[in-house]
């Protein structure tokens, strides 16, 4: 167990023999959870490109949303439904 600080913004240094045993490095994600009394973190992992066999390249372009544009507009698309959500809570 480790004790740290935090800073006026909110900001925590993890501990280097932590940060090396989990494999954290600079620039990396980490998702932050409470659960209870307790702070949770966890490593964002890297996602995996797709092999060219795998299945799920028969799905693409198969279905349709009624949305246009949604290759060229898909960060907006995201961020909309993003919003709704947060809305809903």
């Amino acid at each position: 167990m480790a004790i740290v600080k935090v800073t006026e913004k909110g900001q925590v240094t993890l501990p280097v023999n932590l940060r090396r045993r989990l494999g954290i490095g600079k620039d990396d994600y980490l998702i932050v959870d409470a659960e209870g009394d307790y702070l949770k973190l966890r490593k964002v992992s890297e996602a995996k490109l797709l092999a060219a066999e795998d299945p799920i390249w028969t799905l693409v372009g198969r279905g349709s949303s009624g949305t246009e544009n949604v290759s060229t507009r898909h960060d907006h698309y995201l961020a909309k439904g993003e919003r709704k959500r947060w809305r809903k809570s």
